[in-house]
């Protein structure tokens, strides 16, 4: 035998060997071995988003994401022009183009039958009429809210899987209680199909979790002291952990805006036509998915204490924590039971 020909076969079991010592090094790897996490953040819906997640192959979807954001936008922002929303707003009826909108129709009407119609997306002729919308508006008089509220009320649109008709003239769909946790739901269907175990998707204060964080512990999300003065660093009233379960906050405390010595808050009741006037001044839900958590937040808001405690004995899938002002202007804290042992206050 040549000694080329040596060299070859030299050459071959040196690669077969080291092929082995490798395959046999990494399947020892101990199985609690950590993962790396990683973490991306941009911007989306007029604020950002931050996502933390775990994945062997160290895969960055900041690109997949982004485009996933912007495409939501394209179907359900109002404040993009010619988005699919804004076109069913400015028309009689819309031929559904994406995947998103259906669905958010289909749960608006769940929640509001279910809220007896504390959340309703039709309330936003309303929102534009206080000024809370795109454009800035005066103070609205009372013969006009009256006005509005004539073509207000889920019941005036009709849909199905491909399209969504008005049945009353001047009926208009605001998301942007819901849309939110949706996207947040959609990010993270994403990157449950590419095979992320352990993650965290933020959006603007919402969130939705899976499996567990970077310190092998539940993901904890920290609850403000709606009190907290402006400018001041945040303070922390309670921390909720959550098992594969999504939150979301609303309030009233950070977007408001004051006429004649008054303060009104950017949650309409829709009943009423007037920014709500409620005891609950933060309302933190719990739920399976962002976008019941996003609804529900809100509609809390709007229902007040005591109608939110009757919906949540009947919804029993849902969690919250209320921070309310009694008759005497003091803050006091509700949490249903099933929060158990994973609320800290």
């Amino acid at each position: 035998m040549n000694n080329r020909k040596k060299n070859s076969i030299y050459s071959l079991i040196l690669v077969a060997v080291v092929a082995i010592v490798w395959f046999y090094r990494d399947g020892q790897k101990p199985e609690n071995e950590k993962l790396p996490y990683i973490f991306i953040s941009g911007e989306a819906q007029g604020t950002t988003y931050n996502i933390t997640y775990s994945d062997k192959e160290n895969r960055n979807f900041k690109e997949e994401v982004d485009s996933i954001l912007h495409q939501f936008d394209l179907s359900l922002s109002t404040y993009v022009k010619k988005s699919e929303i804004v076109r069913f707003n400015e028309s009689d009826s819309l031929q559904f183009e994406s995947p998103f909108f259906y669905p958010v129709l289909e749960k608006s009407q769940a929640i509001y039958n279910a809220s007896a119609g504390a959340f309703d997306p039709t309330v936003y002729p309303l929102i534009e009429a206080w000024g809370f919308g795109p454009e800035k508006v005066d103070f609205p008089d009372s013969s006009r809210i009256e006005e509005i509220k004539s073509y207000v009320g889920f019941e005036h649109i009709n849909f199905n899987k491909q399209r969504v008709i008005k049945e009353k003239e001047k009926v208009s769909l605001d998301f942007n209680a819901i849309a939110q946790g949706y996207s947040i739901d959609v990010v993270f269907d994403f990157l449950k199909v590419q095979g992320i175990e352990n993650m965290m998707v933020e959006l603007g204060g919402e969130l939705r979790v899976k499996g567990k964080n970077e310190n092998e512990d539940l993901w904890a999300i920290g609850i403000d002291d709606p009190k907290t003065e402006s400018g001041q660093k945040a303070k922390r009233v309670a921390i909720i952990k959550l098992d594969n379960e999504a939150i979301s906050t609303s309030g009233n405390y950070r977007k408001f805006f004051v006429h004649e010595g008054r303060k009104y808050g950017h949650s309409i009741n829709p009943k009423t036509g007037y920014p709500i006037q409620r005891d609950i001044i933060s309302s933190t839900v719990v739920a399976p998915t962002c976008m019941e958590a996003d609804a529900w937040s809100t509609a809390f808001m709007v229902t007040g204490l005591e109608k939110a405690k009757e919906i949540l004995a009947k919804q029993t899938h849902l969690k919250a924590f209320f921070i309310y002002e009694d008759e005497k202007g003091d803050l006091l804290q509700f949490s249903t039971e099933n929060l158990g042992g994973n609320i800290i206050l």
